[in-house]
């Protein structure tokens, strides 16, 4: 059996579903050594790299960290990201300092393990959510009632 590829996506779908703009990305691969291999108009990401942006894109806006101050932290979780399945981020938890990232699942029991050091907390299934709604967007609900019955052939005798 043939190994599957996984989907690459362009700069121009990037910034359709994460929101984060080509010239802050430019920005970003001069903090982050992990970005910095994504260059030029040809440049691919996968699915944890949208995630992984997303977020940044998180940390930036609605924190307010200068993403110099976190860069050392931000690579690691595009590392980490790179490395866990796109399963696994959908109801799990990111947490972020000055130099790594972790990732944790939320169960019914709560967090699990959070790092000992002061982190920055980013719920995934929100990001994750947001952008499965732009790859999928949701089919228009069928006119059509359902049949009380099953349908059934029928021969005409003529």
């Amino acid at each position: 059996m043939s190994e599957a590829t996984a989907i690459q996506f362009t700069q121009d779908q990037t910034r359709t579903l994460t929101g984060v703009s080509v010239e802050t990305v430019r920005h970003w691969r001069k903090a982050i050594p992990y970005l910095s291999s994504k260059t030029g108009k040809a440049a691919r990401f996968s699915y944890a790299d949208l995630v992984g942006l997303a977020v940044t894109n998180e940390l930036v806006s609605s924190f307010g960290v200068h993403i110099a101050t976190l860069s050392a932290g931000v690579d690691a979780l595009f590392r980490l990201l790179a490395t866990s399945g796109a399963v696994s981020l959908d109801g799990a938890t990111v947490f972020v300092t000055a130099t790594e990232a972790t990732l944790s699942d939320v169960g019914a029991e709560g967090i699990g393990q959070v790092p000992a050091k002061p982190a920055l907390m980013i719920p995934l299934a929100p990001l994750v959510a947001k952008i499965q709604r732009h790859m999928l967007p949701a089919m228009p609900v069928s006119s059509q009632t359902v049949l009380p019955f099953p349908p059934e052939a029928i021969r005409s005798r003529a």
